[in-house]
């Protein structure tokens, strides 16, 4: 009989050890758990979740920067060069997030360019002012809350408002070559002058590359050169000298930029 109860109680003994141990491995489990779900941040909680799952992210922002700008000359037959002066551009962006490392980023900027422009025995300083249009598709690495690092290309469209390339262009001409044609002035009381500086529109291909620190302020680099040769109107109008070459303006740019959250 004794030692019936002394095998009970070297039972209930073993038992209880069991389930104080099993206790102590199930708090010692849950305040581990606890611990790593503090560690957790919003990003790396969003990184576990399927891209798909995640919604579409929309923001906008503003940019200012300063550029450098000319044109490139091709089939120059008669001597024509064209040397980079400093302009400002200033404008706004919105940004779609396709995913969190691709987005789409359409942008509208004022932009001042300026270039010295030369030609056989003349020259002279250009200007110009205008409103562009690029957008870009980027590709970013990082993430918005420490910080990321965003490239990527797409394509511009120029539209200028006002400028004096026409006047100059025209002044080239005429001091080489005697005009073949001879434009009608428009019966509006705006400057004939005014049209030709519609011709410098252009479009093209431009490339960024960038950084934004984690407050939402960016840097940001730009290179935009133009597909469309703006002395196509020129020389279809005034004469031999520009009808030598082909012009497509160029710019680099670098400014910062502000994301709203």
């Amino acid at each position: 009989m004794k030692r019936t109860f002394l095998i009970i109680a070297c039972i209930l003994g073993v038992l209880n050890a069991y389930s104080q141990s099993s206790k102590e491995r199930f708090q010692a489990t849950m305040i581990d758990a606890k611990e790593k779900l503090q560690e957790w941040d919003t990003e790396t909680m969003l990184d576990s979740l399927d891209q798909k799952d995640l919604p579409r992210l929309v923001s906008g922002g503003l940019l200012a920067g300063a550029n450098l700008s000319n044109f490139i000359i091709t089939r120059n037959h008669k001597p024509m060069s064209s040397y980079m002066r400093i302009g400002g551009e200033l404008g706004g962006f919105m940004d779609f997030g396709v995913s969190k490392h691709f987005a789409i980023q359409p942008q509208v900027i004022l932009t001042a360019h300026q270039n010295y422009f030369a030609a056989t025995d003349t020259a002279n300083h250009l200007w110009s002012f205008g409103l562009e249009i690029p957008v870009y598709f980027l590709g970013r690495f990082g993430n918005m809350q420490k910080g990321y690092l965003q490239f990527g290309g797409g394509i511009f469209t120029h539209f200028t408002f006002a400028s004096n390339i026409a006047n100059k262009f025209r002044n080239v001409d005429e001091s080489t070559t005697t005009p073949t044609t001879s434009p009608t002035p428009p019966t509006d009381p705006y400057d004939y002058s005014r049209l030709y500086s519609l011709h410098d529109n252009h479009f093209g291909i431009c490339a960024t590359i960038g950084y934004e620190f984690p407050i939402g302020i960016q840097i940001n680099a730009h290179y935009k050169v133009s597909l469309s040769d703006i002395a196509g109107f020129y020389k279809e109008n005034k004469g031999k000298e520009i009808a030598d070459a082909l012009i497509y303006p160029q710019s680099v740019s670098l400014g910062i930029g502000y994301r709203w959250k």
